[in-house]
Order: C-alpha cells, then structure tokens, then sequence
C-alpha cells in the first residue's frame, strides 16, 4: 500500500504541476469565461470604457406601391433606426445610397406584399427581412379585412388569435438533454484521448529511459500501474472539477443575461439521475482505457512506438463516439446496434450514458451496463497488470498482439 501511495502522488504532483496542465486548464478557464459574459457585454449592460450611447442607423423606405399607413407602422417598429420614409426614388437610387454610405440599407416597396431590401453588407443574424415581411403581411390582413367591414378592434382580436397548448413530459425531454448528452460524451472522449495517452506515453518514457528498470525492482508491477492510473485520473478529475467550479461561477453572475440569449437552458437542467450517470460512467470509462492504454505503453521500446500500439485501444473509443453522436443526432438512438454497443464495455460509457440520457434505456438496464463496466475495469485492470511485468522486458521492434497473447498465456 505504501508503494502505490508513493506512485500515486508522485504522479498526481507531476501531473498538475505540469505547464501544459495549467496551460490547458487556464485557456479552458478563459474560453469559458468569454462564452458566459459575452451575453452579458453584448446586451450592452456591462461594463463599458467608453460612450454607451449607439448611433442610431439610418434605413431609407421607398415606397412605390398603393399601401397606405406604413410609414408609421415602420417607424414604430424600427426603433433602433433612423428611418426616412418616401415615394420619390427607385431601387437603383437606393442601391447608391447604400453604396455611398448615406443610408446603412434601404427597403424599396414596390407592390403590397413584394420589396427589396438593399444592403451593404447582411449580417449572419440579421433578421430585417424577416421582420419587414411580418409588417407588410400584418398591414395587408388589416387593410383586407378592414374592406369587409371589420371594425378595428375586430381586427385586432382576429389578428391577436393564437393557439394555445402545452406539453407534458412523464418521462424524458430528448430535445433538452440531448445537449447535456453530447457535452457530457465529448468531455469524456476528450478526457480518456488527453489523458489515458499521457499514461501510455508516461510508461514508455520511463521504459526508453531505463528508469523503469529501477523501479521494477523496488516496486510491485501493480502498484506501479494502479499508481500511476489512478494518480493521472484523479489530476484529470481535479482539472474538470476546477473548470466546473468556475464554469458555474460564471453562469451564476450572468444567469440573467444568459437566460435572455436563450443560452442558459444549455448549462442547467441536468437531472440528479443524469449527474450519477455522468460521474459512474466517466469513471469506469476512463479507468478501463487507462489499464489498457498504460500496459500498451509499456510495449513500446520508444515514443515513437507509442501511438501505433494504442491505436487498436482508440479504435474502440472513436467508434463509439462516432456511432453514438450519429444515431442520437438522427434520433435512432434506441436502434438495435446502440443496444448492442449499451453492454459492450469499451462503448457503453458512452453509448448506455447516451440512452439513459435521452430517457430510452430504465435504471434496471443501466444498473446491468456498469455491473458489466465494473467487472470489465477488474479484469482489464489485472491484464494491465501482466501486460506490464511483460513489457517493461521488451525492447526493439514492438511485439505483435498474437506474441503477447502466448507470452501472457506461458505466464
């Protein structure tokens, strides 16, 4: 026990006191930190360092057609604008308007329900057309109506009318949590490729250098291996966990801005059952990758050797991800290869996660899925464990895997 404490903490301390760890972990910060307050500047009640009084711009409304009344109807709409409302022009005049800058864009109306918007340059978001459309549309109902000798306020209620219903949900809202699903999966897919790749690299680096050579001979195989996946795994748990404080920090502070750029539903909700979920299987899912990938680094006589023996180990991962991101996004996420993938253990963690997430797959099946996961983590764990006294032996051309089969089979 003494020994895999003194791996374990070695392990930790040199992972989190590495620069790339609090590179990586400070840049996340930041990252996140400018998703959470952009809302919150770009509302324009933050804090500002200069004037925060907007320009208003300047929109030229041409009007060609017979439609009476609009002029106000735009002005009261087009509150942010400078609005300048005519009948003399045409669209090429506009068009030069907008080229010279003596407008930012121009509306030419040239029928009831037909115009054209000019503008210099449309922004990504810019939502003009649209509502220039609901105005003329609106306008031309009220007109029509108004002929067959509806009074105003008849006007206003039919215009007002609208549907209203409801839905109740008894069981799961796949639209709100296939978001959570799909962050959660990519944090552990980013997890297990950062970090059970240092394990492996870690092995093999102290293999090239020799060193491991003198810690076989201090130390029992296991308590090297365990110590050292299980002291990565906790420096990875430690980096999540701090990027989540700080990532609730700033939901918390921006809650009402966020909340109002519709942005806020995709960091909240998630279900008490959904948070158990996310931590059983990010653990089980990492510790499994981290035996195996840590045990094919001990293969590898040189860095070099590294990725091509892990490359097998991935496979299973990136398979995963990849069919369980596509079946949920095509909403086949209850599919008959998905059930199969729930209790295959290199894919469950992702693909059981992904079901019970989107409210496919009961307690009774998922409590089957990690049972399965933990005896899988035991026996892969232990396999880690034999791979390694082989490997730390090997040097030169890496072994194939028919070769480690009969080495581990005489052991």
């Amino acid at each position: 026990m003494k020994q895999f404490l003194a791996v374990f903490k070695f392990e930790y301390l040199n992972f989190v006191k590495n620069k790339i760890f609090i590179f990586l972990t400070v840049a996340i910060a930041a990252i996140i930190a400018v998703v959470g307050f952009y809302p919150r500047f770009s509302s324009g009640k933050g804090i500002s360092l200069g004037s925060d009084k907007k320009e208003p711009s300047a929109l030229l409304i041409i009007n060609k057609s017979d439609s009476t009344g609009l002029e106000e109807i735009f002005k009261s709409t087009f509150t942010d604008y400078d609005v300048t409302f005519t009948a003399d022009g045409d669209e090429e005049s506009a068009r030069l308007s907008v080229e010279q800058g003596e407008y930012s864009s121009a509306v030419v109306i040239t029928a009831p329900l037909e115009y054209t918007y000019i503008v210099k340059n449309l922004g990504l978001y810019d939502s003009t057309e649209q509502m220039i459309s609901g105005l003329l549309l609106s306008h031309y109902k009220t007109v029509a109506l108004s002929e067959y000798g509806l009074t105003a306020d008849q006007i206003i209620e039919f215009s007002e009318a609208a549907v209203k219903g409801s839905a109740v949900v008894v069981g799961q809202d796949q639209t709100r949590n296939f978001m959570h699903a799909y962050i959660l999966m990519m944090v552990l897919y980013i997890t297990v490729l950062v970090y059970g790749q240092t394990v492996a690299q870690s092995v093999a680096t102290e293999k090239s250098s020799r060193a491991m050579e003198l810690l076989i001979t201090s130390a029992n195989p296991r308590n090297l291996i365990f110590g050292k996946v299980l002291g990565t795994g906790l420096a990875g748990l430690t980096q999540l966990l701090l990027i989540l404080v700080w990532g609730i920090f700033c939901i918390g502070v921006n809650k009402e801005y966020l909340i109002e750029s519709n942005m806020f539903s995709v960091f909240t909700g998630f279900s008490a059952s959904t948070v158990f979920y996310t931590v059983v299987f990010f653990i089980l899912g990492f510790l499994l990758y981290a035996f195996l990938l840590g045990a094919m680094g001990s293969m590898a006589s040189k860095l070099e050797d590294v990725s091509t023996l892990t490359m097998p180990v991935m496979i299973f991962l990136i398979v995963g991800f990849v069919i369980t991101i596509s079946l949920m996004s095509s909403g086949n996420i209850d599919s008959g290869i998905i059930k199969v993938l729930s209790y295959f253990p290199f894919t469950s963690p992702m693909a059981m996660f992904a079901r019970v997430s989107m409210g496919t797959a009961d307690s009774i099946q998922a409590l089957i899925s990690i049972i399965i996961l933990i005896v899988s983590v035991i026996g892969v764990g232990y396999l880690a464990v034999a791979i390694y006294r082989i490997g730390i032996l090997m040097y030169g051309k890496p072994p194939r895997f028919n070769e480690i089969a009969r080495a581990l089979k005489k052991k």
